[in-house]
């Protein structure tokens, strides 16, 4: 399926022209230039309210890039963090006196200093940024508001902020969901999906590590109603604890249920991988723009309920870049690195190819490119693999993956050794069964269809021995633990 609400040559164009955009402002901040398709017409100014996020820069850069990446570190406390690397309170001032300069609300200030959400009329806003906002219908019908210059700050904050996210509404992160095929594949043959206990069983997972005691956490958006009740019936259906479910609104509600499909299968084999877990926190988003994910990653990184969480979405690493969200996230992450927490993220389901310009799941149709936050060096990107039968798995095809363009090389990877070049960043980490043909039951509106995904369980599935891996070697999570992976059978990845 497309990854964009818009076509495929439109969005190819967004990237292009925001390249361009890029080269001509070197020293803009992150997230400054515009977002716009080919084709697209200028219907006039945007009108009504619109917020944006400021990532400010932590104290000590260098010093947070290092410990995040440091193997063996311990673990900071939340109160450790905003001592040492968190923003002062003197740049966040600095910010709010701009921002009610021009007439903005300073809507939110994280309890971490690295996020300031402003909000204001889009005339407002724009005078502030120096840019205009104006609705723009694209080739295929559609319309969005996107900022139609560079934004600017003023040199008394600019050195504090590291990036702005909110200036288009391109700049949103996709769904990662596969559905099996009506097709036979030629030449292979498919077992029967798998309930929890059979995955478990696959994988020989240890039946007295259930997860007892612990808590997990899914990062979702929108109305997430529906899967709250699918879950009690996935456990009702294959025999499963209830697990109390602990939800936390992250900005204002919204009726969006476009990855309704996705928080099902996070939220029942998250649980149902480890049935011994007291509770899932279901952090839930307003959307899934940019500035909704950044916001909703901060809030279970201050929360620091849990040392996982699961998101199973993301965007082109090239467009997150463009629109903010690399340079606007990453702090974020290295954040929970330096707390011990470790966020799983999709590698998407395009293949090698940029989640906004693949036709179908894993089909070459454009520029190729990585899943962030997949990429980031502080998260697991998660791959897919296609289950043959026991002990007969190999690589999905339509697993995401391949080298950043951005993001170096984390220390974990440097001795990872096969196929991988070690020159950028590489994706995915892991990987497990993900390939809808051999895919998962989820119950989805009450009903039991299939589903893959290249992401599902492997928080869970991390803390077991046994499910640690393909081949030998040392790799570690962000937190900088080093693991040893030892190969029990072949599995593909």
């Amino acid at each position: 399926m497309i990854k964009s609400k818009l076509a495929v040559p439109a969005a190819v164009a967004a990237i292009a022209t925001a390249m361009l955009a890029l080269c001509s402002s070197a020293f803009a901040v992150a997230g400054a230039s515009p977002l716009r398709t080919s084709g697209s017409s200028d219907l006039g100014a945007a009108t009504g309210t619109r917020s944006v996020v400021l990532t400010l820069a932590p104290s000590d850069p260098a010093g947070l890039k290092a410990l995040a990446g440091q193997a063996g570190a311990a673990r900071l406390s939340k109160g450790q963090f905003e001592e040492r690397f968190s923003p002062s309170t003197a740049s966040v001032t600095a910010v709010e006196s701009w921002a009610t300069s021009h007439g903005l609300q300073v809507s939110s200030v994280t309890p971490d200093r690295l996020l300031v959400t402003l909000t204001g009329s889009t005339s407002a806003l724009g005078s502030a940024l120096g840019v205009r906002f104006d609705r723009f219908r694209a080739v295929d019908g559609s319309s969005y508001v996107s900022s139609t210059g560079t934004a600017t700050l003023p040199a008394s904050i600019a050195r504090t902020v590291s990036a702005v996210n909110g200036l288009s509404d391109l700049a949103r992160a996709h769904v990662d969901i596969a559905h099996r095929s009506a097709t036979e594949t030629p030449g292979l043959s498919f077992p029967t999906s798998y309930t929890p206990q059979e995955l478990n069983a696959l994988y020989d997972a240890p039946g007295a590590q259930t997860g007892t005691g612990q808590q997990v956490s899914v990062i979702a958006t929108g109305d997430v109603s529906r899967p709250k009740a699918d879950l009690a019936t996935f456990e009702k259906k294959f025999g499963l604890p209830a697990v109390t479910w602990n939800q936390i609104n992250v900005g204002a509600a919204s009726n969006e249920t476009e990855g309704d499909d996705e928080w099902d299968l996070d939220t029942q084999y998250s649980t149902g991988f480890a049935p011994g877990v007291s509770q899932v926190n279901v952090y839930v988003g307003h959307s899934l723009e940019n500035t909704a994910i950044i916001a909703t990653i901060d809030r279970w990184v201050t929360d620091d309920l849990t040392s996982q969480a699961s998101f199973s979405a993301g965007e082109c690493e090239l467009l997150a870049s463009l629109g903010g969200l690399v340079e606007g996230l990453d702090p974020v992450l290295a954040e929970a690195a330096a707390q011990g927490q470790t966020l799983f993220t999709s590698s998407g389901d395009t293949g090698s190819q940029c989640p906004a310009v693949v036709a179908a799941n894993g089909i070459p149709a454009g520029l190729p490119g990585v899943n962030y936050p997949a990429s980031s060096p502080n998260a697991i990107g998660v791959g897919g693999t296609t289950v043959l039968g026991q002990a007969n798995e190999i690589g999905w095809y339509a697993g995401g993956g391949g080298t950043s363009l951005l993001e170096a090389t984390p220390a974990f990877q440097h001795s990872a050794g096969g196929s991988f070049t070690g020159l950028e960043r590489g994706v995915p980490d892991v990987a497990l069964d993900a390939d809808p043909n051999s895919g998962y039951d989820v119950i989805v509106g009450g009903e039991r269809p299939v589903r893959g995904h290249a992401r599902l369980g492997l928080r869970d599935r991390a803390r077991h021995p046994r499910h640690r891996g393909a081949r030998s070697g040392r790799l570690s999570t962000p937190d900088g633990r080093l693991t040893r992976w030892t190969a029990k059978r072949p599995h593909g990845d």
